[in-house]
């Protein structure tokens, strides 16, 4: 029950964050889904990186996953997450669609947290994407 209403109220702070510029061009959503907070990549043409097999660039599945860690660490924690290191994985190669990403918060010190975002597409046990980020809290 306590997670069901942390998870509303941290999807009511992430899209009151949704007007930053990023998450307007990520055409960034959040939705709840079974008590737990999903994440969406709007697919657009713009986000092709490579147009002869139409997958998204890398780039911005990258800023999708970090913006989506992101936003969860500040939703808990009411800071602002800055992010010193990413590593990512290009798992398989991406689809012109939708990216939807779930989000676990490894450590939360006071300074330093991290997170793991795992991102996919049609089927969540077959990821595209796997995220390890680092965030300092200001």
């Amino acid at each position: 029950m306590t997670a069901a209403v942390d998870a509303k109220a941290m999807l009511e702070a992430i899209n009151a964050a949704t007007h930053q510029p990023v998450a307007r061009w990520l055409n960034y959503r959040v939705d709840l889904r079974d008590g737990t907070l999903i994440h969406r990549l709007g697919f657009e043409e713009r986000h092709i990186g490579n147009p002869v097999i139409r997958a998204l660039h890398g780039g911005v599945i990258t800023a999708f996953l970090e913006f989506s860690a992101g936003a969860v660490l500040e939703a808990h924690t009411k800071q602002r997450a800055q992010a010193v290191n990413i590593a990512i994985d290009f798992l398989r190669s991406s689809k012109a669609v939708d990216m939807e990403a779930r989000v676990t918060i490894r450590r939360l010190g006071r300074r330093i947290a991290f997170a793991e975002a795992i991102g996919w597409q049609d089927d969540e046990n077959n990821p595209v994407a796997a995220a390890q980020c680092c965030f300092r809290m200001l």
